[in-house]
């Protein structure tokens, strides 16, 4: 096998990222689309000891459980990758590879683990997207969402099955106009031009929908794009410009001007209401949120006499959830203006019982171990809902000495699940329960909330 190599595979099955697997002498070929059950020509990428990549040439036989794939983009975009595998099939692929996970990487033999719970809505789910600014072939701009594999390749959107039919329409209007008035794109490797994300959030549950165009500097006409975007639908509540000049390329506004409405939009979640801005975090399937909200309430068995510690809490949305049936509930954010927000939200719902610490989780855990804060809670249940690289290894520990009765982890990750679970377990938490969730049809990403106890 050398890289350039033309081979034929079989693609006996996916693997956690969402790629097929084939085997050839004993070495795993990755190939970047395929499904179980196809014949593809694939060429070798890249050679590794243990493995290899390829990217797919042409599918000589299809695999029988192919279905037809309703997105125009599916051969190029790098969001729906399982999109032409039936929904039946990705529920049992994503309820193996979390079974499997946790027996590979985090020695449970024969792990707890419920059904997957699917989603309510297979396409249109998505109430936050960000896309792209790019140059087309003539250096115009054109927006849209990065090709497969890539970071600095985008094609002009022309449809999306995944957010709202209004988002769609926005990203179509905001082409023109970047069009009519020669709007000039960031590149991401020469770090010129202007024009970087649009960024629509289009809450299902309230519809209410925030519009942010995030920018070196404002464009020509942007007070004029903003009025005609608030023009499109009523559920426009809000249009804003971020100014992002750093060279990360994220969605993320350094700094922000209000060009129309309020500001913030508003979700309701299980009877209460949460305010996002452009930059906060807010589940991005609301109609599963809800199911993993409860599911995560269950888990904790909450008493009214209990304690409840949210690690990664982001606006409070499990924290205050968790007030209503606790005595108390304290959230602990690294980031100042997710606190602010949660601090809002509270008394959004006249929930007086929570209150939210300002910082990383482990110095915020060290210092209340060494007793050098007077903020220090006494949790009976501690919640984590940490981002995908999961806990440090001394967050784990620190929160096991707290010695809870319980321990909910809310995890987009299950390999970063799995690698934690071993260390709980080694802290004298053991997994009790697990349930996944498919929070993004068609996607590999799954959600998990597992109950943990001593």
């Amino acid at each position: 096998m050398k890289v350039n190599e033309l081979l034929t595979l079989e693609i006996s099955d996916l693997a956690l990222g969402g790629k097929a697997v084939s085997r050839v002498d004993g070495r795993v070929v990755f190939v970047d689309r395929g499904l179980p059950g196809d014949v593809l020509e694939a060429r070798i990428s890249r050679l590794k000891r243990g493995y290899a990549e390829a990217r797919l040439e042409r599918v000589t036989t299809p695999s029988p459980r192919r279905v037809p794939a309703g997105c125009p983009h599916v051969a190029r975009c790098g969001g729906c990758r399982m999109q032409d595998l039936s929904y039946a099939d990705q529920l049992r692929l994503k309820h193996a590879q979390v079974v499997q996970t946790l027996q590979h990487l985090g020695g449970i033999f024969a792990p707890p683990v419920n059904e997957i719970v699917p989603a309510p809505e297979t396409f249109h789910y998505r109430n936050k997207m960000e896309f792209s600014f790019a140059a087309d072939e003539s250096g115009r701009a054109t927006l849209g969402l990065h090709e497969r594999g890539t970071f600095d390749r985008v094609f002009a959107l022309e449809t999306c099955l995944l957010p709202s039919a209004l988002t769609v329409e926005i990203v179509r209007h905001t082409q023109a106009f970047a069009l009519e008035y020669a709007w000039r794109p960031y590149h991401v490797s020469a770090h010129t031009g202007v024009v970087r994300f649009l960024t629509v959030r289009h809450l299902p549950l309230t519809d209410q929908c925030a519009v942010q165009l995030i920018a070196t500097q404002e464009p020509r006409a942007i007070d004029s794009w903003a009025k005609e975007v608030a023009a499109l639908s009523p559920a426009v509540k809000s249009v804003t410009a971020g100014i992002n000049r750093s060279r990360a390329n994220i969605a993320f506004a350094e700094t922000e001007r209000l060009l129309v409405g309020a500001g913030t939009i508003v979700e309701r979640l299980l009877g209460l209401e949460f305010a996002a801005g452009a930059n906060a975090f807010l589940q991005t399937n609301s109609r599963q949120a809800e199911a993993l909200y409860s599911a995560a309430l269950a888990a904790a068995r909450t008493e009214p006499h209990d304690v409840v510690l949210d690690l990664y809490c982001g606006t409070g949305t499990l924290t205050l959830l968790f007030a209503r049936q606790a005595r108390e509930a304290v959230g602990v954010e690294s980031v100042p203006a997710a606190v602010e927000l949660a601090r809002a939200n509270a008394e959004r719902n006249g929930i007086g019982n929570a209150r939210f610490v300002t910082g990383e989780s482990r110095p915020v855990l060290r210092s209340w171990a060494r007793g050098e804060r007077a903020d220090a809670p006494k949790p009976t249940i501690v919640v984590v809902d940490p981002p995908r690289a999961g806990l440090h290894p001394r967050v784990v520990v620190r929160t096991c000495e707290l010695r809870p009765r319980r321990i909910v982890y809310v995890s987009c990750n299950p390999a970063t699940l799995a690698r934690d679970l071993k260390d709980f377990a080694a802290g004298g938490y053991t997994l009790r329960e697990l349930t996944p969730f498919d929070m993004f049809p068609h996607t590999p990403h799954i959600e998990c909330v597992a109950r943990l106890e001593a």
